[in-house]
């Protein structure tokens, strides 16, 4: 993958190029620009980026889409300790093989980036704060207690399979909220 370059002022350089776009699609991202107040430039670089730092790698994961209504409600067919045992399974057979796939390198920083970009991409709602020399993640997902209790797992399973120290995982019915001291 080609190096990102930054001018002198620290900024990411960036390029013109031009497209051809059909006519109804160009109406809907006029028709979001207007929603959010952002260009159409900005929206098109959005999706792009959307693109190629999680849709491309995820689909080669093999993650796909499901719907969270059915996720939610299935996970709540299972008891708590069959949801750590479905999470602790998951973890230790897929979490190296899935990393790799999403990001070049198989690091605890790697994969928190790859988290941001799912959460970007899935409409999670989330908010990262740092102070302190602590980065809290604060992630809603609204999938219930048990979805809270697969993800807080699985965090505490990445964790120890990087060997971060002072890090923590706690949740919610509806949120799961990370503390790493950086």
């Amino acid at each position: 993958m080609p190096k990102i370059k930054e001018d002198k002022k620290g900024k990411i350089e960036s390029e013109s190029i031009t497209f051809r776009i059909e006519k109804s699609v160009l109406y809907e991202l006029r028709s979001e620009d207007d929603q959010k107040m952002e260009s159409v430039n900005t929206l098109v670089n959005q999706i792009i980026k959307s693109y190629v730092q999680w849709h491309k790698p995820a689909k080669k994961a093999s993650l796909g889409y499901f719907s969270k209504v059915l996720v939610a409600k299935t996970m709540n067919y299972l008891t708590d300790e069959q949801v750590i045992q479905m999470t602790e399974e998951y973890c230790n057979h897929h979490l190296r093989d899935i990393t790799n796939m999403l990001r070049s390198a198989h690091t605890f920083l790697s994969f928190m980036d790859g988290l941001r970009s799912w959460l970007d991409s899935s409409g999670h709602h989330f908010r990262i704060d740092s102070s302190d020399g602590t980065d809290t993640y604060v992630i809603q997902f609204d999938l219930g207690r048990k979805f809270s209790l697969y993800f807080k797992t699985q965090m505490k399973l990445v964790f120890e399979h990087f060997n971060v120290q002072n890090a923590e995982a706690e949740m919610t019915d509806n949120t799961v909220i990370l503390k790493i001291n950086v």
